[in-house]
């Protein structure tokens, strides 16, 4: 068609051959909305992370009296020249990569400095609890605010078609209607609550600075004997983290499985509703469109006027790409006695590929709900049906009544003669109704109200559904609306 390569710089077509050569498509194909979690989930982040926490505990160890104002100073500057790429060239050469973070910012201190590094730790006091800070800030900073945006998207949505009713469908079939106010309304809220235990789970990560068995004995050492719990706190306590107590020579990995589980059960919600959205997209029912691939149109190489559901397509297939994830988090709470490295490699790929792919789902959603349009009119004729055939809001007002039909028994039963005729001839179920005498008897005691539901007036069958919104609408904004996670505690 063109060489769009020629619209671009020489730095920009190196960086894209080398995405193309990416095995991961979270580095590909999805790298646009996956470098808002470079800062936190990248392998240069955790080299970053880990110099920091080498920079906290020099800092920390100079509050204990055991290193001097020029240590820090020295390392403050050797963390601001950190080189990530330097770091992981090390590690080549050294075979460690926490060696290699000590050997980087030993090139800009002394080695009076440098003696001082990694005060009775060992490298997974750094690295499960640079993890633990990075994954933090990954839903703090970045996934919850566009679970956030979701959630407005939803009650925005919902507000904006308040009037609007449509058919409810159960197995695919429909029945009595629902507002879409509610339908919007719910799962906002399910979603809300989703964002609100993920706080919870991401919340209580832990890390520890208790050395190579989790005794402290290091660096009650170094610090002084029995100080290591008090320094373990005071360096965690600077980077948001409490101690985890149970920790061996690694974080116990339990509650990064609950962090796990609960991106999970979010997704699960997300792709719920987005499963919903593309039966409603789908051609037969037609009740919602997205204005840009309406207008685009394209959506098939081999059908050109196709409007294909996108984006709720992709947003829903992602859910079990995330879900699998779990086993492997499961798979790192074992470890044989205080260590092995079986849980080291597993921890390079999860949570990391879930939490990202989780984000690309919520940018897809955040953007539909903006280019949503809702089909009124077909909306409305789908609901006809239920209006001519009401047989769920017909079977309630006969047992509010506690009707029995002399032939046909109670009212469930009698609908279902009636529903048998009307479907044969083609006709309005009240009509069929109308023409048993025993049924018509029973309808003229009936007050007006009820009458009219089952004359099609399905506006007063609608119980506590708005009541119900509201309350799901509120309780949506009060959770997107906490700024951070530090007020849900």
């Amino acid at each position: 068609m063109t060489d769009l390569t020629v619209k671009l710089t020489l730095e920009q077509i190196q960086l894209k051959r080398l995405r193309l050569q990416s095995i991961s498509p979270d580095d590909d194909k999805y790298n646009k909305e996956s470098q808002r979690l470079v800062p936190y989930l990248s392998g240069e982040a955790l080299w970053k992370e880990c110099a920091l926490v080498q920079k906290v505990l020099l800092e920390t160890r100079a509050e204990f009296g055991q290193a001097g104002p020029e240590h820090v100073a020295e390392i403050t500057y050797a963390f601001e020249k950190f080189d990530p790429l330097n770091a992981a060239l090390l590690e080549e050469l050294l075979k460690h990569d926490q060696l290699a973070v000590l050997e980087e910012l030993g090139r800009y201190t002394g080695l009076e400095t440098k003696a001082r590094f990694h005060p009775g730790t060992t490298s997974y006091d750094l690295v499960d609890t640079a993890r633990a800070h990075l994954f933090k800030g990954a839903w703090k900073d970045v996934l919850r605010p566009k679970a956030n945006e979701v959630i407005e998207g939803l009650c925005m949505t919902a507000e904006e078609n308040s009037g609007i009713l449509q058919a409810g469908r159960t197995h695919l079939q429909r029945t009595s209607p629902v507002p879409l106010l509610s339908t919007l309304a719910s799962y906002a809220a399910r979603l809300a609550e989703r964002v609100g235990r993920c706080d919870d789970a991401f919340n209580n990560l832990r890390g520890k600075i208790s050395g190579i068995v989790g005794t402290g004995a290091g660096v009650d050492l170094v610090i002084g004997g029995g100080k290591s719990l008090e320094f373990e706190r005071a360096v965690l306590a600077k980077l948001g983290l409490e101690p985890d107590l149970t920790a061996t020579q690694i974080v116990q990995k339990e509650r990064l499985a609950d962090a796990g589980h609960q991106i999970v059960t979010l997704m699960c919600v997300l792709c719920d509703f987005t499963n919903d959205m593309r039966i409603l997209y789908s051609e037969d029912i037609g009740e919602v469109t997205s204005r840009d691939s309406a207008k685009r149109l394209g959506g098939s190489s081999a059908d050109a006027s196709k409007n294909n559901p996108i984006n709720w397509e992709n947003a829903t297939g992602k859910c079990i790409v995330v879900q699998s994830g779990m086993p492997i988090l499961y798979a790192m709470i074992q470890s044989d006695l205080q260590r092995d490295l079986r849980g080291s490699v597993q921890a390079r790929y999860q949570p990391q590929a879930m939490m990202v792919q989780a984000y690309e789902s919520l940018c897809r959603v955040s953007k539909e709900l903006g280019q949503l349009s809702v089909n009124q009119d077909r909306v409305a004729a789908n609901l006809e049906s239920v209006r001519t055939f009401p047989s769920e809001a017909m079977v309630a007002v006969m047992r509010a009544h506690g009707w029995v039909h002399p032939q046909y028994g109670v009212g469930h039963d009698a609908v279902k003669e009636f529903s048998k005729i009307a479907k044969k001839e083609g006709r309005p179920l009240l009509d069929i109704a109308k023409e048993d005498k025993e049924f018509t008897e029973f309808y003229t005691t009936l007050p007006e109200r009820e009458q009219e539901i089952m004359q099609g007036r399905l506006e007063l069958y609608l119980g506590s559904a708005i009541e119900r919104a509201e309350h799901n609408l509120k309780y949506a904004r009060e959770i997107a609306g906490r700024s951070s996670m530090e007020e849900i505690k």
